[in-house]
């Protein structure tokens, strides 16, 4: 008895090696067919390809363990239910077959988005969308397991509803954040992508929107995330709404005394070759001179020029600055320090 025990499992331990081989050789070969397909006109049978390699690598896996152990009998009893081999296999099918609907759901979406004619949808609401989808497939893989069991559904939900009303209070602000999800993204005023400006004055590009919380990246490239009903509570500058190009302006002082239409001039001069030179292709209004007022040591004015994008601002303000002061000094325009004049009466 013991020696057929040890020839089965040996036997068992060579398909298994057979098959988890046989999954190399069989990525190898979708590989080559990627490749192959690459050549077409579109690249989505070469995304559907790739978002299908890992799958059809478990499901040889898989394979190899059904065969190689499905002349053993083992049975787990549960409440006068008997589960065998075949059964755990079914399941893990089933979940396998879930898991590559995701994936294939996932890559059209994408696909979807990233061609010209996605760029007029809600990006936002699609990816939104995509999570969604994924979520019902798992739930109708969880409902045929179920099914094949002979699990009674009804009884099962009544006492999910029973425990669900036990712990709703610990989950309010999950809840929340999940509602506030669904209300940014029908609002369609901030999408994945945008750059926006927080409350706390951060600027930052959203990566993401899930149901939990709102991914951004700031110019520095870090990553901050902000539960959602804590973003949808705060003011919200967007610079990609209605459109992504906006004014920046930078302020300069010029002493008591200067000639101000040759300064005004002069800075107009100054911010068009910066505009010229950086390739702001806005040129409606483009640049702006506004005197702002008396100050203490200067007389203030503000240099606004117009943007295509955020990303671009930091740039724009560190040209602009360089070229106003050396117009200025060429022009013998004064920048004056800050002064104070104290003037003390004698007794």
């Amino acid at each position: 008895m013991d020696y057929l025990i040890s020839n089965e499992l040996i036997k068992a331990v060579i398909i298994i090696a057979i098959f988890f081989l046989g999954s190399y050789a069989i990525t190898f070969f979708m590989t080559m067919l990627e490749k192959a397909t690459g050549k077409s006109k579109t690249d989505l049978d070469d995304k559907i390809i790739e978002a299908t390699k890992l799958s059809v690598r478990y499901l040889a896996i898989l394979l190899g363990f059904f065969f190689a152990f499905r002349g053993f009998t083992w049975t787990l009893a549960i409440k006068d239910k008997e589960f065998g081999f075949a059964d755990i296999f079914f399941i893990l099918i089933v979940l396998l077959v879930a898991f590559t609907v995701s994936r294939i759901v996932k890559t059209l979406m994408k696909w979807y988005i990233n061609k010209d004619k996605g760029v007029g949808t809600n990006q936002t609401m699609l990816i939104f969308g995509r999570k969604v989808l994924s979520g019902v497939v798992y739930l109708i893989a969880g409902l045929i397991i179920l099914g094949q069991f002979e699990i009674q559904i009804g009884p099962l939900l009544a006492g999910l509803g029973v425990v669900g009303l036990a712990i709703a209070f610990g989950l309010q602000e999950t809840m929340t954040n999940l509602f506030s999800a669904l209300f940014i993204v029908l609002d369609k005023s901030i999408n994945v992508g945008d750059w926006i400006k927080l409350e706390d004055g951060t600027k930052a590009y959203i990566e993401d929107i899930s149901w939990r919380s709102v991914r951004i990246r700031t110019i520095g490239n870090n990553t901050v995330i902000v539960p959602n009903n804590k973003f949808v509570s705060q003011n919200i500058a967007s610079y990609d709404y209605p459109a992504p190009s906006f004014y920046t302006s930078i302020g300069v002082g010029v002493a008591y005394g200067s000639d101000l239409e040759k300064v005004e001039y002069t800075a107009m001069q100054a911010a068009e070759k910066v505009i010229k030179d950086e390739g702001i292709t806005d040129q409606d209004s483009n640049p702006i001179i506004r005197y702002k007022k008396f100050g203490e040591s200067s007389i203030d004015l503000i240099v606004i020029v117009k943007v295509d994008k955020v990303q671009d601002e930091g740039r724009i303000k560190h040209a602009l600055v360089k070229q106003i002061a050396k117009d200025f000094e060429a022009a013998n325009i004064e920048i004056p320090f800050p002064q104070r004049v104290i003037e003390i009466k004698k007794a």
